[in-house]
């Protein structure tokens, strides 16, 4: 896999990075959402836990996957101000089992 940073922005009020990204897979299966993320932490030099992968999208029968991510300053951070259904599926909670 290969990543292409197609647009890096800083966000100081939200205390984050924003980055639109490509990732090209042509011998691959579509890459999993952990093995994005872990590609991005890895390529922008932070901690898995402070990148929450926001969304990606792979046309189909193309080898390439677009998305976009936001790389926080801290979990704490993100924790706060990020929705709940995207914290569940960045793995950064658990999901709460109603009684």
């Amino acid at each position: 896999m290969e990543l292409k940073i197609l647009e890096r922005k800083e966000n100081p009020l939200l205390h984050r990075i924003e980055v639109r990204f490509e990732v090209f897979h042509p011998k691959d299966k579509t890459p999993t959402r952990e093995d994005v993320r872990n590609l991005l932490a890895a390529n922008l030099n932070a901690d898995k836990n402070r990148v929450i992968l926001d969304n990606m999208h792979t046309t189909f029968g193309e080898p390439r996957t677009r998305g976009f991510a936001k790389i926080y300053e801290s979990v704490e951070h993100a924790l706060k101000t990020e929705p709940e259904y995207i914290l569940l599926r960045n793995k950064l909670i658990e999901k709460k089992e109603e009684e």
